[in-house]
């Protein structure tokens, strides 16, 4: 485990970042240690009142989903902004990142803790173009981590919170008569270890911007996650970080079945919509899986909720062009 007190100051933005980018690659495929020790009660400064850590696990993956998603994309979008001077940027970083990250890496999140303050110590000399490079990889990292957060927090307590009698299922909203066909699509999503596979058409007329991002970041294979609060939707962390901008949103419990999103927002999610949903937020339009296809996404969305809620197994998507 590293030790958040011992940053690496030194080191030049171009180093830094390498070893940001580094860090990335490694947990991909597998869970960071240090949030392995968070969810397991294994940290060493046994962190939580009383003798139990739920709330030092509860209160880290509220923190991260914040920080990822709320605060670093925020001012990686205003580092790649040509209007906002390189000192606002020292400045929001330094007022921004210094709670959340203190106190996840006082949770067990050292590395990420460690990161945040060096980037910190050396953004008073560095340009605005390393400072975007930073932000983009710290946010990335951060992405990564909030991944593996979110699939193992222990979401199946949810069994014990039930609304009382028997709530009623809004009807899905059906899939469009115009739905692209197999020879339109290109984009194929394939789930292991099922094995099963769609193919999609992105919506190059409504986002292009984002459209073009999304395929510049072909082929990728990220952990497939469900939605907890929304519905029938599940997503996952894409390893991409766009700031491109967005020309056409869709009321997600308004969207058809087999609608594909992109919310850069929330941390870069590939959002699959295969049933009924309920929240009335506004989403980004990526693409749509082709019709014949639809009718297998059922199989992946029930066993995505088992793993995400129940058994913990992991699901992978891989996403490749045509």
């Amino acid at each position: 485990m590293i030790d958040q007190n011992q940053p690496e100051t030194s080191q030049s933005p171009a180093g830094l970042l390498k070893k940001i980018d580094l860090e990335c690659e490694k947990v991909i495929k597998d869970e960071p240690g240090e949030l392995r020790a968070i969810r397991t009660g294994s940290l060493e400064n046994q962190a939580g009142s009383y003798g139990q850590y739920f709330s030092t696990m509860d209160i880290a993956a509220g923190m991260l989903r914040d920080y990822a998603g709320y605060t670093m994309y925020p001012l990686v979008r205003m580092a790649r902004d040509p209007q906002v001077p390189v000192e606002h940027l020292r400045r929001m970083i330094e007022e921004f990142d210094p709670p959340y990250t203190n106190y996840l890496g006082y949770s067990g999140l050292t590395t990420l803790s460690r990161f945040a303050t060096a980037v910190r110590s050396i953004a008073s000399e560095a340009s605005k173009d390393e400072l975007a490079e930073l932000f983009g990889a710290l946010n990335r990292y951060a992405n990564r981590v909030n991944a593996w957060c979110h699939h193992y927090f222990p979401w199946g307590l949810g069994d014990q919170f039930r609304y009382e009698g028997d709530v009623e299922e809004v009807p899905a909203v059906p899939a469009s008569e115009t739905l692209p066909t197999a020879a339109q699509a290109d984009i194929l999503l394939r789930w292991e270890p099922m094995g099963i596979e769609v193919r999609a058409k992105l919506a190059h007329d409504s986002n292009p911007e984002l459209c073009a991002d999304f395929q510049a970041a072909l082929p990728f294979t990220a952990l497939q996650d469900h939605a907890v609060v929304t519905g029938k939707s599940m997503y996952a962390w894409a390893p991409m970080m766009s700031t491109a901008p967005v020309r056409v949103k869709e009321q997600i419990n308004l969207a058809p079945l087999g609608r594909l999103r992109f919310s850069q927002g929330t941390g870069q999610k590939l959002v699959l919509q295969y049933g009924p949903t309920t929240e009335t937020l506004l989403a980004p339009v990526l693409g749509q899986v082709v019709g014949e296809d639809i009718p297998l996404l059922d199989a992946v969305g029930d066993a995505v909720w088992a793993s995400t809620f129940h058994d913990k197994s992991l699901i992978w998507i891989t996403v490749r062009a045509l």
